[in-house]
């Protein structure tokens, strides 16, 4: 794409636009109008035309600019492989930030711009029952609004069955080998890979050896239910729901490259899981419209949040309220490695 990028980008990022519902809406298709994203009329010494669409209620949303979207007249993540290199910071950002206050840990947590923190979280605060040990590392008391996460921690056995109750539940494995049974359908399970656990249902995890695993509740949902019966069913209606990374089919992204690993085609409407790896280097300031829960798989590094940051480093866990300003900077010379979870769903390429 890169080759090409002159015949259609207009700018290289999205625009944040509110809209009105019922309103109808001209998106510029041709690049040339001067009041982007939306048309001025300027097509009409081209053969383009405009989209018109109208909006179906009052929201915010990023349309798209560089018009290298699939998905017009919202942006789809395009602009981001319009270069060779993802967008870095410049000098000008990283000069602007260069007396952005570091934030030491407090009992694991470092508290950064805008209810943003990085944690590492700290086996007292687990809970114990059986071979598991779990707890939440995201929650509302964090300053989460529609997503919770829980650390779970396995040794050799079966757990009792667990349930967050009437919601969404995403799991991601980060290493051991096992076997899920999710109201009485089992799973293989192993180490970087993700399975969707759809509302009524419950499951437990049977492995050998230790395991850890991250599970997502959405929408937010603090208690995990443990009992020691199944009382739910398995809802056969759409029964594949485990993901395993697989690099042939990640998506590249300039130099970085990530895969979704549960969403919509396992099910999962309202939440997005990914696996992603990003290279030495420093990501220019960007937000998205979407509360995002990420946990450091490999590597190291730091958090920038504007006027404060962090060091990040295998294991610790980071949580991104909707439109925060951010930019994770890898240090690490063989690169980053890490899990990304949040709602609403879409696409992890999407920024502004």
């Amino acid at each position: 794409m890169t080759e090409n990028k002159d015949k259609y980008v207009a700018e290289n990022k999205p625009a944040l636009v509110s809209l009105e519902a019922g309103k109808k809406y001209a998106w510029c298709t041709c690049k040339l109008s001067k009041t982007q994203p939306f048309c001025d009329g300027s097509h009409k010494v081209t053969d383009k035309r405009p989209m018109v669409f109208t909006a179906d209620k009052n929201e915010d949303v990023l349309l798209c600019v560089c018009k290298a979207t699939q998905s017009g007249p919202y942006c789809d993540g395009s602009h981001n492989n319009l270069e060779d290199v993802y967008a870095e910071a410049t000098p000008e950002e990283v000069e602007s930030m260069k007396d952005s206050l570091f934030i030491e840990r407090e009992n694991g947590k470092a508290l950064i711009d805008g209810g943003a923190y990085v944690l590492t979280p700290q086996a007292d605060n687990d809970k114990i029952v059986g071979n598991l040990r779990y707890q939440p590392v995201i929650s509302e008391e964090d300053g989460a609004t529609k997503l919770s996460l829980h650390k779970l921690s396995l040794s050799p056995g079966t757990t009792p069955w667990l349930e967050y109750k009437g919601v969404d539940t995403v799991l991601y494995f980060v290493d051991g080998k096992g076997k899920i049974d999710i109201a009485g359908r089992e799973f293989d399970v192993a180490g970087e890979a993700g399975i969707y656990v759809r509302p009524g249902e419950a499951f437990r995890i049977m492995t050998e050896g230790d395991m850890t695993v991250y599970a997502t509740a959405c929408p937010m949902l603090s208690d995990l239910i443990v009992s020691e019966k199944n009382q739910s069913e398995f809802q056969a209606d759409h029964p594949e729901r485990y993901v395993a990374f697989d690099l042939a089919t990640a998506n590249v992204m300039a130099n970085r490259f990530y895969q979704e690993l549960v969403d919509k085609k396992v099910g999962s409407n309202e939440v997005t899981q990914f696996i992603g790896q990003i290279p030495k280097s420093r990501a220019a300031m960007h937000r998205h419209l979407y509360e995002e829960a990420i946990v450091i798989l490999s590597g190291f590094g730091r958090m920038w949040t504007g006027t404060k940051w962090a060091t990040v480093e295998c294991g610790d866990v980071l949580f991104l309220p909707h439109r925060q300003g951010h930019s994770l900077e890898c240090t690490a010379d063989d690169g980053m490695l890490l899990m990304g979870v949040f709602y609403p769903s879409g696409s992890p390429a999407i920024n502004y």
